[in-house]
């Protein structure tokens, strides 16, 4: 196993019980190891990412189906056929498998949609990076992907809502996965400091992949502390930082300017999920964004998760709404 995986492991195992992976992301997680075993760091777009928002599929299964009948009725009709059948007739998708053509012209619906509601024209300025060999997907000359077409919607959902995005110098991510979200905020928001928090190997590829695509900036690496004082200089200089779990209790009291949770509240339990909002109202002091499944049932630890979320009392409501395109999922702010 790599060493640096290694390291973050033995560390999380002298963790408390709630941030623990639950069963489930245990399994998740020894699957993803594998697959960079086999497969290795530079392939993990074609294999780990698959894990998570890029689904392949034929459109039969609900996730899928689900999006293209948003992306019907919310885009022009012309805009729908052209992109479908310049995919399905594309030179590009020579060789590929009906169900990865289903990917294919799903992402750039998804980007062809993210460019119609983008009235400021920041999707312009985003591109698939190379790095981690994503699969070859353009929309005119510009290497796209769904994750990025989906983290630009999360992204717009918390800078267009009207809280004043100048007060947002630092945010913290609870579940990063490979960095996909802290690579957009980063890209469209040079100043901003970005703090990764997650458990191996999803916090090893972040680590690597955010460090190489923004190399010209400081960054704090993962490392064992017991007091924040004996980091505290280092890591408030980074600007891009990654943290294990229960490394959060040693970040000062409202320090965190926006923190964010895309799909992975959801697969915890319930003793996780209220010990990371209790975890969130301490280290807040701006907004709470997430965005989960409307009902996920963890078969492996046999829970099941609706929007029934123990949202402290004192938070405020910004929004509580359907998700855009992914549309079985539903995405909330609050003003903490």
């Amino acid at each position: 196993m790599n060493t640096r995986i290694t390291e973050m492991l033995e560390e999380l195992s002298h963790a408390r019980d709630e941030v623990l992976p639950s069963k489930f992301w245990t399994e998740l997680n020894n699957k993803n190891i594998q697959q960079l075993e086999m497969e290795g760091y530079g392939n993990f777009k074609r294999t780990i990412t698959r894990n998570y928002f890029n689904w392949v599929g034929v459109g039969l299964k609900p996730p899928m189906r689900s999006q293209y009948r948003y992306l019907w009725q919310h885009l022009a009709t012309a805009t729908f056929l052209s992109v479908s059948i310049r995919t399905l007739f594309s030179g590009s998708r020579s060789g590929l498998s009906l169900k990865h053509t289903s990917s294919h012209i799903l992402s750039r619906l998804v980007w062809a949609y993210g460019l119609q509601v983008d009235t400021a024209q920041r999707l312009d300025l985003l591109t698939e990076p190379a790095e981690g060999n994503p699969f070859r997907i353009h929309y005119g000359n510009k290497l796209i992907s769904q994750d990025m077409g989906n983290a630009f919607l999360e992204y717009q959902a918390i800078m267009d809502s009207g809280i004043n995005t100048d007060s947002i110098k630092t945010v913290m991510e609870l579940g990063a996965g490979y960095g996909r979200t802290g690579y957009v905020f980063l890209k469209l928001n040079p100043n901003m400091r970005y703090i990764v928090v997650d458990i191996p190997p999803a916090l090893y590829i972040a680590e690597k992949y955010l460090s190489n695509q923004f190399a010209d900036r400081k960054v704090f690496r993962f490392r064992p502390f017991e007091r924040f004082d004996d980091v505290a200089q280092e890591f408030e200089q980074a600007q891009i930082a990654f943290l294990l779990p229960h490394q959060m209790e040693l970040i000062p009291d409202k320090s965190i300017d926006l923190f964010v949770n895309i799909s992975s509240l959801h697969e915890m339990l319930p003793a996780q999920i209220s010990y990371y909002l209790n975890q969130i109202d301490r280290l807040t002091k701006g907004h709470f964004y997430m965005k989960q499944w409307k009902k996920f049932y963890n078969a492996v630890d046999k829970v099941e998760i609706t929007e029934d979320y123990p949202i402290p009392k004192q938070w405020t409501s910004v929004f509580w709404r359907e998700c855009r395109v992914q549309t079985l999922f539903f995405e909330a702010l609050f003003r903490i």
